[in-house]
């Protein structure tokens, strides 16, 4: 029997669905969305957290964002003041994210779509568009295959058919550094992981690199542990199914991404079907780099506004016969 309950935390839910366009006055602006609300929830005795920033203005669906292992659902806020103007905004912490219960290793990925599945009949937000990236990706992608009827349009970023055997190859050590409490020595590591060297190309390479060589030597006891968790779900379940997801979808991820890399991506995204595209002057932390250009990416993938003649895509690639719009 489910032990699923939905506990809410805030006022009611106002429409998710999307609007038409309002028009304004002269000198009039859009109204002012309302406040962010926070909904937790629980999923076969694991509780967990999504933020809904509604907007008064959609025109298309809600944007459901999960985000990389150790990213929570404030971690979007500067996406989400631009994208609520064309759709309603919700970040998730699934269990095991953030400050959602932990979630035991055993645990994989096919429970994480089923969660997430559950957060989104809970919350009755029709189809959505789904964004997922790097870890997030994973989940995405799963729920897209075994919950295609709450998927409208899927976006992949920073995602990979088939993990990173240098990814992998650290996790045992990662595990060590953890253990022996050796902070600065792991804050390194994942730094050169997640981040490539010091290079002018990259837009805003410094400030990304001091605020997450901030975060990672700041991550409290439970951050660790959750990630471990992470890291070991990965080892124990297979990161990817073979079945491709009968919605649209968008895989991307930055010119300069040494983790997840462009020709990763791109062998992914033809076995989808999908496009391929890559964000100019960014590496893997592409939300962080890049914020204004992957706020227009979404916006016009989750609009079927065209991607063709975007200053801000370095590559862009249809599978062959695919109607490029």
């Amino acid at each position: 029997m489910s032990t699923a309950r939905h506990t809410v935390a805030a006022p009611p839910l106002p429409a998710l669905r999307p609007r038409p366009r309002q028009h304004h006055g002269p000198g009039a602006g859009p109204e002012r969305p309302a406040d962010a609300q926070e909904h937790w929830l629980e999923y076969e005795g694991f509780r967990y957290v999504c933020r809904v920033a509604p907007s008064p203005t959609a025109v298309t669906e809600p944007l459901v964002v999960i985000g990389g292992m150790m990213q929570d659902r404030n971690s979007w806020t500067s996406h989400e003041r631009a994208l609520r103007a064309h759709a309603s905004v919700l970040t998730v912490e699934l269990p095991g994210f953030g400050a959602a219960d932990p979630l035991p290793a055993e645990y994989g990925y096919d429970f994480l779509a089923a969660a997430l599945g559950h957060l989104l009949a809970e919350l009755d937000t029709g189809p959505v568009n789904l964004l997922g990236t790097c870890y997030g990706g994973a989940v995405a992608l799963r729920c897209a295959q075994r919950h295609p009827e709450h998927v409208a349009r899927l976006m992949l970023g920073a995602m990979t058919g088939e993990l990173p055997t240098s990814y992998l190859e650290m996790i045992p050590e990662w595990r060590r550094l953890v253990a022996e409490d050796r902070r600065a020595e792991l804050a390194d590591s994942l730094l050169s992981t997640f981040v490539v060297a010091p290079d002018s190309r990259i837009h805003r390479h410094a400030v990304v690199w001091r605020l997450l060589n901030h975060q990672f030597r700041t991550q409290t006891p439970d951050d660790l542990a959750k990630a471990c968790e992470h890291n070991a779900r990965m080892e124990r379940h297979a990161w990817r199914r073979p079945e491709v997801p009968e919605v649209p979808t968008l895989v991307y991820t930055g010119e300069h991404d040494h983790l997840t890399t462009p020709a990763q991506g791109r062998r992914l995204a033809r076995e989808l079907g999908a496009p391929f595209a890559t964000l100019r002057d960014a590496d893997h932390m592409f939300p962080l780099e890049q914020v204004a250009a992957h706020v227009d990416l979404i916006r016009s993938f989750c609009t079927d506004h065209p991607l063709t003649g975007l200053p801000y895509l370095g590559a862009l690639e249809y599978p062959a016969g695919t109607d490029r719009g």
